[in-house]
């Protein structure tokens, strides 16, 4: 069957697939790793559990760049271990997959130690719904402080309102974002629509199975895709319930249902209208989600990192939907919680969260919906959903976009499962939109259970792409002054918190420049800082806090939200 493609309802897909056991966490492999140092080494020690010891079971190895497994091994018949040595602070892939005559499992973790801090990131371009650009300005422009903070240049431009599909504003759209990918290229890393960005459809399929809107479906990827690989003199389709499903030759919604070329932009997008549920208007509802986002850069929440998953399907379906989040959140979280999801997170916090049911556009039966997100506090930052109707988005009161709304806390929202999302590489500092575009790319480089949606154009990330799993506390009270010989000195106030703060982070840049560049790193012990390299100008300086952040895989250096203090020189 077409690996992109599926005719099966979420709702009732069952097959007779012969398990290891009935539990969906039988179809993830969850290995316990050993760290020994010697002077040059580490060394790490798979081991797995008793079931697999019948198994065939293969470890795949890759750089962390490379878009191939470099190493496939195969262990020996019941070897439940595996020994291997890396290079002292280097992170590498590791796959692993078990697997006998009826039934796999799999699991995918990145290993190891990552201590280079890369002080930029690469480019945003946020486009604002211009309808309300002046109401949320001062959310904008703490929002690009917050970004030039965190290692990202960021530059706003107003576009034009559409409530409902538009293709001339579209395609107005798609030319601002043409123009940035040729002046930025390969700096181009991340578009954000804010507001009622007009929303592009594409495509003739539905991702859940259900008939009635089988047809074109909301797809932000029309903006970044290049020209030459879309058409719309193909597919006509015109029986979807809603009008807005429907796609035929020339109306402005392309034919392709998947992405043919790989990409390298990611996408989010904070759109809050048409929310009527909710008793704040969208901007208000804009408003607060910029200031939920503020308060987790700045570590202001809680700290726990445990996650919960509310698994309605179990082995119902070949796919087993919930092992996406137990292999994802095994990854990324110290305790997994299994448990109803709106009774969990409506009175504690929750890092991660995830649901999966049969659902419609505003709910997941069981687990959660558009009122209680509207009514209730929703307490996860990291929310993934799986149910049917859902996905697509672009309806009133729709249960992503309003999960997104929801206070205090949910930054991201997606549709997980169809397909499988890898996010392992998040659990190490990196952005969430290198999630997105992992699995936008995919294909065959992580096999799993899950068979359908891959390369979708239907993939959404609902939010804001630049935000990291952690944000541990800045620096206190930047100052500076410029000494008898010329000299910038800075001066700063360590964190509130000082356990596994391991130094500082120096950035400089000229203003005007799109990038810091490290120029310092120093001990915890230190709070000023001497710049002998000082030239006539105007200059921005930043200091990060870096913190030595651990897992279960491993650990990374964790750069704080960084203070900032522009100077003068002349």
């Amino acid at each position: 069957m077409n690996k992109f493609l599926s005719t099966c309802l979420l709702i009732s897909t069952i097959c007779a697939l012969k398990t290891f056991s009935s539990s969906p966490k039988d179809y993830v492999v969850f290995p316990k790793i050993y760290f020994q140092k010697d002077s040059a080494r580490i060394y790490l020690t798979f081991q797995l559990e008793d079931q697999y010891k019948n198994a065939q079971i293969t470890i795949m190895k890759k750089q962390l760049l490379s878009n191939k497994w470099e190493s496939v091994e195969t262990l020996p018949s019941g070897s439940l271990s595996y020994f291997d040595t890396l290079p002292i602070q280097k992170a590498v892939e590791y796959g692993i997959i078990c697997s006998n005559d009826t039934a796999s499992a799999f699991g995918y973790y990145l290993v190891g130690e990552m201590n280079e801090i890369e002080p930029y990131y690469g480019n945003v371009l946020i486009l604002v719904d211009s309808t309300i650009e002046k109401e949320i300005q001062t959310e904008l422009e703490q929002f690009q402080n917050d970004l030039l903070n965190d290692g990202w240049y960021s530059e706003v431009r107003k576009v034009p309102r559409s409530e409902v599909f538009n293709q001339i504003e579209i395609r107005k759209i798609k030319r601002i974002v043409n123009s940035y990918k040729k002046r930025w290229k390969e700096k181009f890393k991340v578009l954000l629509l804010v507001g009622r960005v007009p929303v592009p459809y594409t495509g003739n399929y539905s991702f859940d199975g259900h008939t009635d809107h089988f047809g074109a479906f909301p797809s932000d990827l029309f903006y970044i895709i290049d020209d030459s690989l879309l058409s719309d003199d193909i597919e006509y389709n015109i029986t979807a319930s809603e009008e807005r499903n429907h796609n035929v030759p020339f109306d402005g919604k392309p034919d392709q249902t998947t992405i043919t070329n790989e990409i390298s932009i990611a996408i989010g997008r904070i759109d809050f209208f048409n929310l009527t549920v909710f008793l704040k208007g969208e901007v208000e509802l804009l408003k607060n989600y910029f200031k939920k986002n503020h308060e987790f850069r700045f570590g202001k929440t809680d700290k726990n990192f445990n996650c919960i998953i509310d698994d309605g399907f179990g082995t119902q379906s070949d796919e087993i939907f919930s092992a996406n989040a137990y292999m994802n959140f095994y990854a990324l979280c110290d305790t997994i919680i299994e448990d109803k999801l709106f009774d969990n997170v409506s009175q504690k916090y929750f890092r991660f969260s995830y649901a999966c049911n049969s659902g419609s556009y505003t709910s997941i039966w069981s687990s959660l919906n558009s009122e209680q997100c509207a009514n209730f506090e929703i307490k996860s930052t990291f929310l993934f959903l799986l149910g049917s109707y859902c996905w697509d988005w672009d309806n009133e009161n729709n249960l992503l976009r309003s999960a997104l709304a929801s206070s205090p806390s949910v930054l991201i929202n997606a549709w997980i499962g169809r397909p499988f999302w890898h996010m392992h590489h998040f659990g190490f500092g990196f952005p969430i939109a290198k999630s997105f575009l992992i699995t936008a790319n995919n294909l065959n480089l992580y096999p799993s259970t899950g068979k359908y949606g891959y390369k979708g154009m239907h993939l959404e990330l609902l939010g804001d792409p630049t935000i990291r799993i952690f944000y541990p506390p800045p620096v206190q009270k930047t100052e500076f002054e410029i000494d008898s010989n010329g000299n910038v000195v800075l001066f700063w106030e360590k964190p509130q918190e000082l356990d596994d703060l391991i130094g500082y982070q120096i950035n400089k840049k000229e203003i005007g420049n799109e990038n810091f560049n490290q120029i310092a790193f120093l001990p915890k012990e230190f709070i000023t800082f001497v710049d002998q390299n000082t030239q006539k100008g105007r200059w921005n300086y930043q200091i990060k806090a870096i913190y030595n952040r651990r897992n279960k895989f491993g650990g990374y250096s964790a750069p704080s939200l960084g203070q900032s203090i522009e100077v003068l020189v002349k």
